[in-house]
């Protein structure tokens, strides 16, 4: 396995490459920790190169999942294949946002992220 973390201020894109196994699945987390640790409030996982992903990756991606949405951001995945039929079946019953390639979801997720920040604060 292959992890390759980008950050741009309030967004990362973490690309996954080869097999994950078992025991690779933490450091999966321990990337999105860092990510967030630099200020990313939108998360973009790239699994386009990664050709297999152990059963246990569901439960890891919908913690972090829940972890960005706490403070106050999103999770999205892209590439999912044919790696984990488990993965495949959350992403197709909407338990994950899913953008086609990586791009398209990190332009979303820059976008999104610049509205926020521009969007006027209520109050009088």
């Amino acid at each position: 396995m292959e992890l390759a973390l980008e950050t741009d201020g309030a967004v990362a894109a973490l690309r996954v490459r080869g097999d994950v196994t078992l025991t690779e699945a933490a450091t999966i987390t321990e990337y999105l920790r860092v990510a967030r640790e630099n200020g990313a409030l939108r998360c973009v996982v790239d699994l386009s190169a990664c050709t297999a992903l152990p059963t246990t990756i569901v439960a890891v991606l919908m913690r972090e999942q829940g972890r960005f949405a706490v403070a106050g951001g999103t999770f999205a995945l892209t590439g999912v294949a044919g790696q984990n039929p488990f993965l495949s079946q959350s992403v197709a019953a909407g338990r994950f946002e899913h953008y086609r390639t990586a791009e398209e979801g990190i332009a979303a997720e820059r976008r999104a992220a610049g509205a926020s920040i521009d969007a006027p604060r209520g109050g009088t």
